[in-house]
């Protein structure tokens, strides 16, 4: 059987024993769970040390280092895990019992990717849905995973992913700041051999006031990040393919499409959550034109008007 690390960053304890004990409940039994306490000021050990079982391997940083860098502390714990997939967990996710079994089984048919992709529950603080993923089919390759995302189909996290561990060891997972966007790079650069995806929601993603992805702050950093994002998207160069429906995906790499798809994720993501005081950080969309700075600016101020009344 195939080993497994789940490498858990920890950091908040509000949700870990949910997270831990998902993990711990999975009917493929074949995994160790590496839990690296980031140097928290909260009581984690505690948490931890109420778990009876081999499997679980348990690190304290002497320092914390997620604070000043997120990926920084992933890419640490990566050194920590002896299996030959990774799957990157969270102190605040949840798994389904079936994840591992589900995942596993399609590695074993595509042995030649270095990705396999659960879809995605999204829940809330109390475990209630509130969201769903797209179904992507069993096999895509490189281009039509790129074409999906640039599409906005899949919901795009980390934790529901399961890595090849020589291959990403080598790469890294890729370093944005406060990760803002270092899922969808790191999948994409991890996608190079096609991603395989189940179709069942076997991740459930927490949307909670704790957390980083759901913070409306970090404005400047979540500007550069998606600016860094699509600036090493550019940089991607893949060959042009022969098959008629990568070609066509294809097609959606080029940079008026990326251009346009990086206009809307300034806006979406980081501007019209800005507050009215701070119009002028639309200087911080390096990418866009002055005209797409001006007309963007007319558009926040007419959006934020609308919201008054």
């Amino acid at each position: 059987m195939l080993l497994v690390s789940f490498i858990l960053p920890a950091y908040k304890a509000s949700f870990l024993k949910q997270a831990i004990d998902s993990i711990l409940a999975q009917t493929y039994s074949c995994f160790e769970l590496v839990i690296v306490n980031d140097h928290s000021p909260e009581n984690l050990d505690e948490i931890v040390y109420s778990y009876d079982d081999e499997r679980i391997r348990y690190f304290v940083n002497a320092v914390n280092l997620g604070g000043s860098n997120l990926v920084a502390q992933w890419n640490h714990c990566l050194e920590f895990a002896t299996g030959s997939y990774i799957v990157l967990a969270a102190d605040d996710d949840l798994y389904h019992p079936d994840f591992l079994k589900n995942c596993i089984a399609l590695a074993e048919k595509y042995p030649c990717v270095n990705l396999i992709r659960s879809r995605v529950a999204q829940i809330d603080s109390f475990n209630n849905l509130i969201g769903i993923d797209s179904l992507l089919p069993e096999y895509c390759s490189k281009y039509e995973y790129f074409y999906h995302w640039m599409a906005g189909n899949p919901f795009t996290c980390i934790g529901n992913l399961m890595f090849k561990t020589n291959v990403l060891k080598e790469k890294k997972f890729v370093d944005f700041p406060c990760a803002y966007g270092s899922d969808t790079a790191t999948a994409i650069m991890m996608s190079r051999e096609g991603v395989a995806n189940t179709a069942e929601m076997l991740f459930s993603f927490r949307h909670s006031s704790i957390h980083l992805s759901g913070s409306k702050l970090h404005y400047k950093e979540k500007l550069r990040a998606n600016t860094l994002l699509f600036q090493w998207l550019a940089r991607l160069n893949y060959p042009k393919p022969v098959d008629c429906f990568d070609v066509y995906f294809f097609s959606f790499m080029q940079f008026h499409k990326l251009y346009s798809k990086c206009l809307y994720d300034y806006y979406n993501l980081v501007i019209k959550n800005l507050p009215v005081y701070k119009f002028y950080y639309i200087k911080y969309c390096i990418m866009l034109s002055l005209k797409d700075k001006i007309f963007m600016l007319f558009r926040f101020c007419f959006d934020k008007t609308l919201r008054r009344k």
